[in-house]
C-alpha cells in the first residue's frame, strides 16, 4: 500500500512544482480549479494512508446496504446485511491518520459493522408478510419481541459468515409505514358515505445493543382520529389533530444464539391471541380482544422448525375489582410451529386473567352521553365508563394455521370463560358473555409477475353489540405489489349487524340499537413501506 502512497505524493509535488509558472498565466478560477484538483488529491492520499495503517483488514471492508424485501420473512434473513453509514471523523468511528477538522473526512465508517451508526431498514414494525406463498397484510404487533430477538440472530450469524466480529456497540434501525384508504360505505339504515383517508403513518426504531443480550423497540404513530374523539383537542378536524403518539416501546433481554429464553418489559401488546389476517379491515377477533399492556413477560421460542413455544406475561389492568387498581392481570400463551414435507403451520392457544382490559372493551367511540367502553370518561355529567366492575372474566383462546404450496388456512376462536355481571355489560337483559371468530382461506399466485393474493375470510361475535361490532362478516379481498416496497389491496366487506330488537348497556349506560340491517363496504388501499 506504501509503494503505491508514494508515486501519488510524489506526482503531487511535482504538480505543485510544474503548476507555479503556469498559475501565473492564468486567471484566479482557473487557479481555484487547480487547487481543488490538488486538495482532492491529498484528500486521497489521506485515506489510502489511514487504510495501509488499519490492523484488521476485514474492518476495512463498508458493510453492504439493506435490502429491504416485500416478505416479512424475508426480511428476517436479508435483514442480516449490514448497511452503509456515515461517521465524522471525530467521532466514535475515526480513522487513525485522518484530519480532525476541516472539510476533508472519511464519508463512512470503516470499521462497520463495530461502531454506533443509524441506518434504515429492515422492516420492523410492518404487517405485512410474504413467507412459503402466503401474503398476509394485516398482522398486528403481537410476539414482536420474538420476531425483533431473530432478526437479530439473522444479522450476527450473517456477520459471521462474513468473518466480521461482532462488538457491543448500539446500532438503530429505522423502519416504517405510510398508508392511505379510499372507502366507500353502504350503511344499513342510513345514508352511503365516500372517505379518503391518511390511515397510518408510522415509524420504528429498533436498537440493537449495546450488548449482544439487549435490544429494544420505539414505535411513533399518528392518530387520524377526530380531536374530539381523541380527547386531545376541540376540533371536529382530523387534520388539525393528527397528534403523534408512542404505540409501543419495550426492551428485551435475550440472544437466540445462545438460549431460546427471551424476557421483555414495556409498553406493548401482550401475547393474547395473533389475529394474523389477509384482509384490510382487522379482524373482529382483533377488535375486541387485542390487549395493549405495560407488561413483564417471560418467554421461551426454540430455535427449531418442530417445537413447543410458550409465553407468561403480567400487568397492571385498568379495569379492576378491588377498591384500588393493582397489578392484577396477565395471562399465557403456548404453542407448537411445525414445518414437514412442504406443510407450514402452528396449533395453539392462551388465556388472560380480564377481557375487560382489552382495547376493544376499554374504547368505543361511541356518540356523548353513550357507553364509550370501561375506559370512557365523564361527558355532560354522565359517566360513560366505569374501571371498577364487579368482578374480572378471564379469556380463553384457540388458534391454527397451515401453508401448504400456495395455499393458507387459518382459523382463531376466542371467548369469555365467564358472563360479565349485569352492571358492567349486558345484551338483551342478562350479563353479556362476549366471543369472537376469525377464519381465512387465502390463495397466492403471481399476477403479471407480480405476488399477488386472493382470499376470502369469515368473522362472527356473540354478546358484543355493546362495543359496535357485527354479528357476522364476510370479506374478500385482492392484494398484490406492483412496485417494489408497495402493496395495494381491495376488499370488499359485508357486515351484518344485530337486530333491532336487541339491546345492551355497558356500565349501565345504554347502548344505540342496532339496525339489524347490512353494511356493506368497498375499500381500497395504497401502502408504501421503507
Amino acid at each position: 500500500m506504501k509503494q503505491q502512497i508514494k508515486p501519488l505524493a510524489v506526482s503531487l509535488c511535482l504538480l505543485g512544482i510544474i503548476s507555479t509558472p503556469a498559475l501565473a498565466a492564468t486567471d484566479s478560477s482557473q487557479m481555484r480549479k487547480l487547487e481543488a484538483q490538488i486538495s482532492q488529491l491529498q484528500n486521497k492520499v489521506n485515506v489510502l494512508e489511514a487504510q495501509s495503517e488499519t490492523e484488521q483488514p476485514k474492518k476495512r471492508m463498508s458493510s453492504s446496504k439493506h435490502h429491504k424485501k416485500s416478505a416479512a420473512t424475508q426480511t428476517a434473513t436479508e435483514s442480516s446485511e449490514t448497511s452503509e453509514t456515515t461517521a465524522d471523523a471525530t467521532g466514535p468511528g475515526a480513522v487513525h491518520g485522518l484530519p480532525t477538522s476541516g472539510a476533508t473526512y472519511l464519508p463512512v465508517d470503516v470499521e462497520v459493522p463495530g461502531q454506533s451508526f443509524v441506518s434504515s431498514g429492515p422492516y420492523i414494525g410492518v404487517p405485512f408478510q410474504f413467507s412459503g406463498m402466503n401474503l398476509v397484510i394485516n398482522t398486528p404487533s403481537v410476539n414482536q419481541d420474538v420476531s425483533l430477538l431473530q432478526v437479530r440472530k439473522n444479522i450476527r450469524e450473517r456477520l459471521e459468515a462474513l468473518g466480521i466480529e461482532r462488538t457491543d456497540h448500539a446500532h438503530v434501525l429505522l423502519s416504517g409505514i405510510v398508508e392511505g384508504q379510499g372507502l366507500y360505505k353502504n350503511i344499513g339504515g342510513g345514508a352511503d358515505s365516500t372517505d379518503i383517508d391518511l390511515t397510518n403513518v408510522t415509524l420504528d426504531a429498533y436498537i440493537l445493543g449495546p450488548t449482544q443480550w439487549l435490544s429494544s423497540l420505539i414505535s411513533m404513530t399518528y392518530d387520524n382520529d377526530l380531536g374530539t374523539n381523541s380527547g386531545s383537542f376541540a376540533s371536529n378536524s382530523r387534520a388539525l389533530n393528527s397528534r403523534v403518539y408512542i404505540k409501543q416501546a419495550f426492551v428485551t433481554i435475550g440472544n437466540f444464539s445462545q438460549t431460546p429464553v427471551y424476557g421483555t418489559f414495556g409498553q406493548m401488546y401482550v401475547p393474547f391471541g395473533t389475529y394474523s389476517s389477509s384482509m384490510v379491515s382487522a379482524p373482529l377477533t382483533q377488535s375486541l380482544f387485542r390487549t395493549k399492556a405495560r407488561a413483564i413477560l417471560l418467554g421461551v421460542q426454540p430455535q427449531k422448525d418442530d417445537a413447543f413455544y410458550a409465553a407468561g406475561y403480567i400487568f397492571k389492568g385498568d379495569a379492576h375489582a378491588g377498591s384500588t387498581s393493582r397489578v392484577n392481570n396477565g395471562g399465557i400463551n403456548l404453542g407448537y410451529h411445525f414445518k414437514q414435507n412442504g406443510i407450514s403451520g402452528e396449533v395453539g392457544g392462551g388465556a388472560i386473567g380480564n377481557v375487560a382490559d382489552s382495547i376493544g372493551m376499554q374504547d368505543v367511540s361511541n356518540s356523548a352521553g353513550q357507553f364509550n367502553g370501561f375506559g370512557g370518561t365523564t361527558i355532560a355529567g354522565l359517566n360513560t365508563g366505569n374501571e371498577h366492575i364487579v368482578h374480572r372474566v378471564v379469556g380463553y383462546e384457540a388458534r391454527g394455521s397451515v401453508a401448504y404450496g400456495q395455499t393458507n388456512l387459518l382459523i382463531e376462536y376466542i371467548t369469555s370463560a365467564s358472563s360479565f355481571d349485569n352492571a358492567d355489560l349486558t345484551m338483551n337483559s342478562h350479563g353479556a358473555k362476549p366471543q369472537a371468530l376469525n377464519a381465512e382461506a387465502a390463495y397466492t399466485f403471481n399476477a403479471f409477475a407480480r405476488p399477488s393474493s386472493l382470499a376470502l375470510g369469515y368473522g362472527m361475535t356473540k354478546d358484543a353489540l355493546a362495543f359496535e361490532l357485527p354479528t357476522k362478516r364476510y370479506s374478500v379481498v385482492f392484494n398484490t405489489s406492483v412496485w417494489k416496497d408497495t402493496l395495494q389491496s381491495l376488499e370488499l366487506r359485508h357486515d351484518i349487524n344485530y337486530s333491532a330488537s336487541d339491546y345492551a348497556t355497558g356500565s349501565m349506560v345504554v347502548v344505540p340499537h342496532a339496525s339489524g340491517k347490512a353494511d356493506n363496504v368497498v375499500t381500497a388501499q395504497f401502502d408504501v413501506y421503507f
